[in-house]
C-alpha cells in the first residue's frame, strides 16, 4: 500500500511543493470545528487549546470527531501519567504475581494515538512544517506554546 494522498487544502497551504495539478473537484468541508457533545472535561480543555493554536481554516467541521479523539487521547495520556507518578511501577496481580503497572500500557497506548492522529491533523512538527499560514510565525502569542505546556 502506498502513501496516502495529502488533501488539496494542505497542499495549497504548503505551497504545492510537487507543482502537480491540484484536484479542483475535491470535496471542500466548510465551517469551523464543532466540539463533540460527548467529551470528558479534561479533553474539552485540551480542545480549546488545540483549536486556537492552529491558523484559521486548517480545521473544519469535518475534522471535529478526529480532533475530539485526539483530545481524548491527550487527556488519557495525562491521566495515566498522573497515576504513574502517584503509584508504583509494579503491582501484584490476581494470583500474587508481580506485574508492570497497567497505567504504563495506558500511557503508551494513548501516546501512540496522539502520534497517529496528531500527524493526520498536522499537530506534529513534521506535519506542521508543510502548512503555511499568513500569520507571522515569529509572533509567540499563537497559543501552541501554551498548549504544549
Amino acid at each position: 500500500m502506498g502513501r496516502l494522498a495529502k488533501p488539496t487544502a494542505l497542499k495549497e497551504l504548503g505551497g504545492n511543493a510537487g507543482k502537480r495539478a491540484l484536484n479542483k473537484k475535491e470535496p471542500k468541508p466548510f465551517g469551523g470545528p464543532v466540539k463533540p457533545a460527548v467529551m470528558t472535561a479534561s479533553a474539552k480543555k485540551i480542545w480549546d487549546k488545540v483549536v486556537v493554536s492552529m491558523p484559521p481554516g486548517v480545521f473544519t467541521a469535518a475534522d471535529s470527531h478526529l480532533l475530539g479523539a485526539y483530545c481524548e487521547a491527550v487527556a488519557r495520556h495525562e491521566a495515566a501519567t498522573k497515576a504513574i507518578i502517584k503509584g508504583d511501577a509494579e503491582v501484584t496481580g490476581s494470583t500474587g504475581q508481580v506485574k508492570v503497572n497497567p497505567w504504563y500500557r495506558e500511557q503508551a497506548d494513548a501516546a501512540r494515538l496522539i502520534v497517529t492522529i496528531g500527524a493526520k491533523l498536522g499537530l506534529d512538527p513534521v506535519s506542521r512544517q508543510h502548512i503555511h499560514s499568513d500569520k507571522d510565525s515569529s509572533n509567540n502569542d499563537d497559543g501552541f506554546g501554551d498548549f504544549l505546556n
